[in-house]
């Protein structure tokens, strides 16, 4: 190794920065000369760009205009050492692999840095078979994210939108409707159970309107008493009761021109509701302790979990409003009537809370998948996303076993939701329910194999398993991963 002398990093065309080829490019940072092109020597081979740094201070200065695919750092830098530079290159290079090169054994450090993500630890002299083990396999696991991050989109471009997943018939027959009433001004009145994702929805049809560029307001009715309800939607002026120091303008003011989401709307009283119908029909109002007519215009998405039928029925919901409100109907399923999303949800789920923690996400072990398969989710969407942050925080790059779930879970009733294959009914409880369980795996675990074309390393990973327990699945299920390697 040099001792402190900075060399000239080896002539870079700008073009090579500026304008990136189809060719993977490796970023190496060392202040040996003669390491450093050895590893370029042994990286080139594969037809890869390869550019050099000879310390960190070249590193971070090339590092504003390219994003290499790889980086291979040596942390016995003389202006950046150890797991400094690792942080800092986490920083200025989010989300690209890291193997890094160490000039003795030192086991405290090589696991200091698989902490702060490094994906590989070599210590010198490194042998070109373990550079390229190293290399190959970084830049592998690499593409598989990415393909997975395209996966993601396509998925999220193909149903159009970005908030929402789903491989579910009836949910995609929702985005069908959302694409249909989106363009339009008709009232939406969205039904579903609490956490199946109402707002989600609202804001879809916003986000997918000419009103898009406009406000969305979304108030809670359930949330406020009666009086607070009324200058919460209408707002209210100086005087008009005991606290109200100045007029303030009511959702319906903020919301003009854009989308008001009324949440909850079934737990709204008689009164509220004979003033919501009236401004409803009319787009015009009164602030609380006005006498000045208001008009805007906004297009109303309501929602609730109430059975509004059944309040009119008992007189607890007015039946014009209902009617008024009714125009385009959406309802959402409950979690437990669309197994087939719950893996699909939770490996989303548990990478967006690993992200936002900055820890790794867990693994779930095969009997956790069949209890959560099994669950009744209560809670729906908004139960496995609390849910699934937890095990973040309390399992992060571990594997989720049966233990860890909750005990409301593991003896809970199977799901009551249509399976994805036919089930034998002439059998028992447990078998039906082994037989459910294993339609949803067979199904997702050829979903992954298409994905990552019957690469069985990135399947494994991405289903949270061993490549035992797939190998296992895979003979069980008669799936052969040759079928998916043309796909």
């Amino acid at each position: 190794m040099a001792g402190g002398t900075t060399y000239a990093m080896e002539p870079v065309v700008d073009s090579q920065i500026q304008a990136r080829t189809a060719r993977e490019t490796v970023l190496v940072i060392d202040d040996g000369e003669l390491a450093a092109a050895r590893i370029k020597a042994a990286l080139k081979d594969d037809g890869r760009q390869v550019l050099v740094a000879h310390s960190a201070r070249e590193a971070l200065a090339l590092l504003p205009d390219l994003v290499p695919d790889l980086i291979v750092a040596s942390l016995d830098l003389p202006d950046l050492r150890g797991t400094r530079l690792l942080d800092v290159l986490r920083e200025r290079a989010p989300g690209v692999p890291l193997v890094v090169t160490l000039e003795a054994a030192d086991l405290d450090l090589a696991v200091q840095a698989v902490r702060r993500g490094a994906i590989d630890v070599l210590c010198r002299p490194i042998s070109r078979p373990r550079l390229l083990e190293a290399v190959v396999g970084a830049m592998s696991d690499a593409r598989g994210n990415r393909e997975l991050a395209r996966a993601r989109e396509e998925v999220r471009d193909r149903h159009g939108f970005s908030h929402m997943l789903t491989q579910s018939p009836r949910m995609l027959r929702v985005f069908d409707q959302i694409r249909a009433v989106a363009s339009t001004d008709a009232t939406v009145l969205i039904r579903g159970e609490t956490g199946t994702g109402k707002e989600l929805v609202s804001r879809a049809i916003h986000e997918r309107s000419r009103r898009r560029d406009q406000p969305f307001i979304s108030v809670n009715c359930g949330a406020f008493t009666e009086s607070l309800l009324e200058s919460e939607l209408f707002g209210h002026e100086k005087g008009s009761f005991t606290g109200a120091s100045g007029q303030r303008r009511g959702v319906f003011e903020m919301a003009d021109g854009g989308t008001l989401f009324l949440d909850e709307l079934g737990e709204t009283s008689l009164n509220v509701q004979v003033n919501l119908l009236r401004v409803l029909e009319e787009m015009r109002f009164r602030r609380v302790g006005g006498h000045e007519s208001v008009k805007v215009d906004v297009r109303i998405i309501a929602a609730t979990n109430v059975d509004l039928e059944q309040a009119v029925a008992e007189k607890r919901f007015r039946q014009d409003l209902f009617y008024r409100l009714n125009v385009f109907p959406v309802v959402l399923p409950p979690l437990r009537e669309r197994p087939e999303d719950i893996p699909l949800l939770m490996r989303h789920f548990l990478e967006d809370a690993a992200q936002d923690y900055g820890l790794e996400p867990p693994t779930l072990a095969h009997e956790a998948m069949q209890a959560i398969l099994r669950f009744r989710w209560p809670g729906n969407v908004r139960q496995l996303r609390s849910l699934c942050e937890r095990w973040v925080i309390v399992a992060a790059g571990r594997e989720i076993s049966a233990d860890l779930l909750p005990d409301d879970m593991t003896g809970s009733p199977v799901n009551d939701g249509p399976t994805l294959l036919p089930v034998n009914d002439s059998v028992s409880m447990k078998i039906a329910t082994d037989q459910a369980v294993a339609q949803v795996e067979r199904t997702y675990l050829q979903r992954l194999l298409k994905r990552n074309h019957g690469h069985l390393g990135r399947t494994a990973d991405a289903a949270g398993i061993t490549r035992r327990t797939l190998y296992t699945k895979m003979k069980a299920y008669g799936l052969d991963a040759t079928d998916y390697r043309a796909s």
